[in-house]
């Protein structure tokens, strides 16, 4: 709690100076200082859910620096995907983006004892374990082919569970691998990241769906493990060397959405005709980096303030019908904040289906302080580092290996808020609601469990 308190003072004395890139510098010192003071906390190694959310937290505030700084160097370039920035807020910006990530992690530190109903199941069985592979397998096939079964109809909570279950299957399996070393499970786990990579070339949207498997093997099998210094050994040289391939085709990549494998088998005559080499070297497209800032969208909070005031709870009431089952009410609207957002600040139109045609996230911070100001961002950041601390304490992850139900909603835990910690808050809907599925599975497993105990006791 004491370095975020002096780090508190020290975003909010940087804020004076108006240097946006001094602010984020300044954040991601502090990022550093407290994944280093926490992860060995007492002298024991302890992997937490705001350890992977430092590391996201300051590679957004590293981006928000390069983008500064390449915006004083050349201007504001309109083929890019920051042109709409409100230049006049940026360092605002910088800072609420520093001092809310502040108060989600002061949050996180005032509950982190705390917890929601514990949902984490443990399967020991071989048996079960081999099944569990086996259905993950078939899964990922059918995905592949296209032929996925989506239960959203009945709930996006247990639609979320059941991607989970594809996705985190092998967070399960790398992680027994690293703890018991046994070839088995590192086969399991590598055939699932195999697969995992090949439903993602031939069907998703996003670049980072690519390589997340292979985070999700590399992780696992980490902390499996248990040793920092495994970091530093041969297994970590083929995870560069995917890295820098990705990198190195982000932009033929993001020409070729929904079927990436054409990124790696067409020819050249045809990347170049889908994607403009001139406009790559004048605009952020290939530069993940650049990407990740999020200081674009939330200067331009600042900016909506400025013109309309505060908007009371008006940017986040979506979100109260949101926890309503779908299967309750058929006809819910789809809670859209990110295409609000961006028709709000003027970068979407509505297309001839009735829908805008662009989604902006306003980020946590930026959504808190939109609708009620400093105070809003405070209190705001505040619960939601809360939330967080008893989500992640009910799925008890670090308890064992074999726990399943932990490792699934841990594991997305630990990927959402390393990779997607833009979002604003419309993703703790998700939560809840994925949340709610698994605490329901264990409610069932559970009750079934006892009632097999008190017939055997009968008997």
């Amino acid at each position: 709690m004491g370095i975020h308190l002096l780090f508190l003072f020290i975003h909010i004395t940087l804020a004076t100076l108006n240097d946006p890139v001094l602010v984020s510098i300044g954040f991601i010192v502090h990022c550093i200082v407290y994944v280093a003071s926490s992860a060995f906390s007492a002298g024991k190694s302890e992997l937490t859910v705001m350890q992977p959310y430092a590391f996201g937290a300051a590679l957004v505030a590293l981006a928000n620096a390069k983008l500064v700084y390449r915006i004083n160097q050349y201007g504001v370039d309109p083929t890019s995907t920051y042109s709409y920035v409100s230049i006049k807020h940026i360092n605002e910006a910088a800072v609420l983006w520093s001092v809310g990530s502040t108060f989600i992690f002061i949050g996180y530190e005032l509950t982190q004892k705390r917890s929601f109903g514990k949902i984490s199941l443990y399967i020991t069985n071989e048996k079960i374990l081999n099944n569990i592979f086996k259905s993950v397998v078939i899964l990922s096939l059918m995905n592949i082919s296209g032929n996925i079964i989506n239960f959203g109809f009945i709930s996006g909570g247990i639609q979320k569970v059941m991607a989970l279950y594809g996705d985190m299957s092998l967070l399960v399996f790398a992680r027994l691998w690293g703890k018991t070393e046994k070839s088995k499970y590192r086969n399991y786990a590598l055939i699932l990241c195999a697969l995992q990579i090949l439903s993602a070339l031939f069907t998703a949207y996003l670049r980072i769906q690519l390589v997340i498997p292979l985070l999700i093997i590399y992780g696992g099998y980490l902390i499996g493990v248990g040793k920092l210094k495994e970091v530093f050994s041969y297994r970590t040289i083929p995870v560069i060397a995917v890295f820098l391939v990705f990198f190195s085709m982000f932009g033929n990549l993001g020409a070729n959405r929904s079927h990436f494998i054409d990124a790696f088998t067409s020819s050249i005559e045809v990347q170049k005709a889908a994607y403009s080499i001139d406009a790559v070297k004048n605009s952020d497209r290939n530069d993940p980096l650049t990407r990740s800032s999020n200081i674009a969208q939330i200067s331009n909070i600042f900016k909506l303030v400025e013109r309309n005031g505060y908007y009371n709870g008006e940017a986040s009431l979506p979100i109260v019908y949101a926890f309503i089952p779908r299967i309750i009410w058929p006809e819910k609207p789809a809670i859209e904040l990110g295409a609000w957002y961006a028709l709000e600040i003027g970068v979407a139109t509505i297309n001839a289906y009735g829908r805008a045609n662009n989604s902006v996230n306003m980020s946590i911070p930026g959504e808190l302080y939109l609708d009620f100001g400093w105070l809003g961002v405070v209190l705001g950041c505040m619960g939601c580092g809360s939330v967080l601390a008893m989500f992640w304490n009910a799925g008890e992850f670090m308890a064992s290996p074999y726990n399943f139900t932990g490792a699934l909603w841990g594991g997305y835990l630990l990927l959402f808020c390393m990779l997607g910690i833009g979002s604003d808050l419309q993703i703790f809907v998700t939560f809840t609601s994925t949340f709610m599925a698994f605490f329901i599975v264990k409610k069932i497993v559970s009750i079934n469990a006892n009632s097999k105990h008190r017939s055997a006791l009968a008997r």
